[in-house]
């Protein structure tokens, strides 16, 4: 009996020490000659409650705009993305295609088969370089482009090597336009590693938001959280799911008039990954 005891603990104990030492080489970006098929859902909820003076409250009631005014959101994405072979510089060709985004009534947002292409690495976020959509407006469709490029641009994860336990950190900025303001913030976004095995890595992730105001005609107050998790698939050094919750809220103040603004969301993202031989 000693010797079982003393077998579990030397096996238990060379267990953790291996899990303890386990490195992960966290680089998340797209692979040449592969395929992703992605869905994106985000809800949100907000309510902007306003006050002032006589003059406001009027105009508010002008413009039919009710207090407080609540608008609930609802938006679903699909799509695939395609890489191609490795050219010389390192770079590949990627398309996206939109396979459908409608809002939570089952509005079209976007037209299925809406295509964007350009140029991307491994160590290196996607750069799209055109968009073709069958009979869509010029405007929508320079919407669309810089949409789809600003938030590659603010989806940079930085390489790390990591042990479970250990975390990094991103920051990124956020405006939100509100009733004719660009409400400016910080967003921090904390990534801790609590456990992998030979395929995936899984994060807590943590959040919070500040304000970063440079407008000085309005006294601001306002703070945010957010949690989630993230799984890393990591022979395609990809991230497979990512799912938050999001807390804010906002206080603006003028000599006039003063708004606050109180938001729930909800954001998931899964992603299947094949190989495109």
């Amino acid at each position: 009996m000693k010797k079982i005891f003393l077998l579990l603990f030397i096996s238990g104990t060379f267990l953790n020490y291996g899990q303890s030492n386990q490195i992960l080489d966290f680089k998340a970006g797209y692979s040449p000659q592969t395929v992703y098929n992605q869905t994106t859902i985000n809800s949100s909820d907000y309510e902007v409650m306003y006050s002032g003076n006589d003059n406001f409250l009027e105009t508010l009631k002008k413009n039919q705009v009710p207090n407080p005014t609540t608008i609930k959101s609802n938006i679903t994405i699909e799509t695939v993305s395609k890489t191609g072979k490795t050219d010389k510089d390192g770079t590949f060709p990627i398309t996206i295609e939109y396979l459908k985004a409608v809002d939570g009534s089952g509005k079209i947002i976007i037209p299925s088969g809406t295509l964007l292409y350009g140029k991307t690495s491994s160590t290196s976020l996607p750069k799209m370089d055109s968009i073709v959509a069958k009979d869509m407006e010029e405007s929508l469709k320079n919407v669309i482009f810089q949409t789809v490029q600003s938030t590659f641009s603010q989806l940079v994860m930085p390489q790390k090597k990591l042990k479970i336990g250990e975390s990094f950190v991103q920051e990124s900025p956020l405006t939100l336009p509100i009733a004719g303001i660009n409400i400016e913030m910080q967003i921090t976004t904390t990534y801790k590693l609590k456990s992998m095995t030979s395929k995936n890595a899984y994060f807590d992730i943590t959040q919070t938001y500040t304000m970063k105001m440079s407008d000085t005609r309005f006294e601001t107050n306002g703070s945010g959280m957010g949690s989630g998790d993230l799984v890393y698939d990591i022979p395609n050094h990809f991230m497979s799911e990512n799912i938050l919750k999001m807390d804010f809220n906002l206080d603006l103040k003028h000599t006039d008039f003063s708004i606050q603004l109180k938001s729930k969301s909800d954001f998931k993202q899964t992603a299947q990954i094949s190989k495109n031989n």
